[in-house]
């Protein structure tokens, strides 16, 4: 009988590892040219939003799967267009308009990126692109992937500084500002209807001069951030925070007029740093902050038929000065901390120091929010002269020395306090704070201050019994 030594063991178990290394080897790159081994992909088409011009898209990615039994070969990957449509691909790390021999091995994947930069063009309206990737296998075999996207033509301001009154109105491009916007002491920034401003990330509007915004039903003056893509398929980046600055009027502000605005998705809404004119805020929306949504220091405010929504910070704080509000909705349904502001924040004192309140009152206005207290006063030992009218509010209304016919929205559950609202979507960031069926604004209010707003913010006209907030039932 043979004797087996651990030598010729090692050896044999060796040959036989080989053996096998070696017929898998050949048997993963075995290819085939077959016309029925074609390829599959996670989307056939890839679809872009709006564009803006000269500015690269985000990356979209497809696998590239082949599901075949042997490996196949792609010789040629390329943009049909030759590369002329703005569309930039990479194909298993490799970029170019056009790519060759490339292989994907059995049961395996490979990926393709896709982003565009659309050319700019003298055209206002936005121009759809459309594009393919051509996959050409070895077998002669065509595939494509289509791609689409909208190119938005675009001013971009860098830096600016106003020096000179100025205008812009939406028959103008769109403006996509970076690094802020300033407007000088004694300039004046003047936006008409319709007009919508895209503030790159940390870029604000800071007012030295003049702020004029007259927006209209159905047309406001929308101020955001400039990602148009998505998050998830589900979340866009414009219902997210903190996607730009705010806007900021200064010490030397000489007077913000501010009519039917969008004001969403930024680090704060609107600070006015003890200005020296008049700040009025009228059928306006300042939602989704990161801090304040408005922030009044020693300042001269009339606000009404405004919400004032989910801020990290109060909802409105105010620190001194006089303001008036009517007709106001503030709804803290904050949803990414718990541990964030009041809907309404009021004080005699930033820390030691001291700045009075000189008159402050609330009219025919819902504040609300998630907590069981939603307004905060500290008048410290100096008078404080705050007063609500006709209010509902998440708070004790028992003190009559401030609170005027108010009521308390008393019941504790979080439910309950949103089902006051068409829709609270703490999925998809989704907020709708026109009133529901049984809200328990409706009819709560005084007509006699409604007669100074007769419509709410969305033209609906108030009745005889009006509800409180910047929205009547409708």
């Amino acid at each position: 009988m043979k004797k087996f030594t651990l030598h010729t063991l090692l050896g044999t178990l060796l040959l036989i590892l080989s053996s096998t290394t070696l017929c898998s080897c050949s048997d993963e790159e075995s290819f085939t040219t077959a016309p029925g081994a074609t390829l599959s992909f996670s989307q056939d088409t890839v679809s872009f939003d709006t564009i803006f011009s000269g500015i690269t898209s985000r990356t979209e990615r497809i696998l590239v799967y082949n599901n075949n039994s042997k490996g196949v070969r792609i010789a040629n990957v390329k943009l049909e267009s030759g590369g002329t449509s703005g569309f930039l691909i990479n194909v298993d790390g490799q970029n170019g308009t056009s790519i060759n021999n490339v292989e994907v091995l059995k049961k395996d994947s490979v990926f393709l990126f896709v982003k565009v930069n659309t050319p700019a063009s003298s055209s206002m309206e936005p121009t759809k692109k459309t594009d393919a990737v051509v996959f050409t296998l070895e077998s002669g075999v065509q595939q494509k992937v289509i791609l689409e996207a909208v190119g938005q033509n675009i001013n971009i301001l860098r830096a600016e500084v106003l020096t000179n009154d100025k205008t812009i109105t939406s028959d103008e491009l769109p403006y996509v500002i970076y690094d802020s916007l300033v407007v000088a002491e004694n300039a004046t920034l003047h936006i008409l209807e319709g007009t919508k401003l895209y503030f790159h990330n940390g870029a604000s509007l800071i007012v030295h001069g003049t702020l004029k915004v007259e927006g209209n039903l159905g047309k406001p003056v929308v101020f955001r951030g400039d990602r148009l893509d998505n998050m998830f398929d589900y979340l866009p980046y414009d219902r997210l925070e903190n996607q730009w600055g705010g806007i900021y009027l200064s010490t030397t502000c000489k007077g913000c007029d501010i009519n039917y605005a969008d004001i969403h998705s930024g680090n704060y809404g609107i600070v006015c740093d003890g200005n020296q004119g008049h700040v009025n805020i009228t059928n306006t929306i300042i939602h989704n902050v990161a801090g304040y949504g408005l922030y009044l220091l020693d300042s001269q405010t009339h606000v009404a038929n405004t919400q004032i929504s989910n801020t990290k910070y109060d909802c409105v704080s105010i620190y001194g000065g006089t303001a008036d509000f009517y007709h106001c909705t503030l709804a803290q349904f904050y949803p990414w901390d718990a541990d964030c502001g009041n809907a309404l924040y009021v004080s005699n004192f930033i820390g030691e120091e001291e700045h009075l309140i000189q008159s402050v009152n609330f009219y025919n206005c819902f504040v609300t929010g998630y907590a069981n207290d939603e307004v905060f006063g500290n008048p410290g030992d100096q008078p404080f002269n705050l007063h609500f009218h006709h209010c509902v509010l998440m708070t004790d209304v028992s003190d009559e020395t401030y609170f005027h016919n108010c009521l308390s929205e008393s019941k504790d559950s979080v439910t309950y306090k949103a089902t006051n609202f068409k829709q609270i979507d703490t999925h998809a960031y989704s907020y709708d704070f026109r009133l529901d069926t049984l809200s328990v604004a409706r009819g709560k209010g005084d007509p006699s201050y409604s007669s100074l707003y007769s419509t709410d913010m969305n033209g609906v006209k108030r009745e005889d019994k009006p509800d409180v907030g910047c929205y009547q039932y409708q």
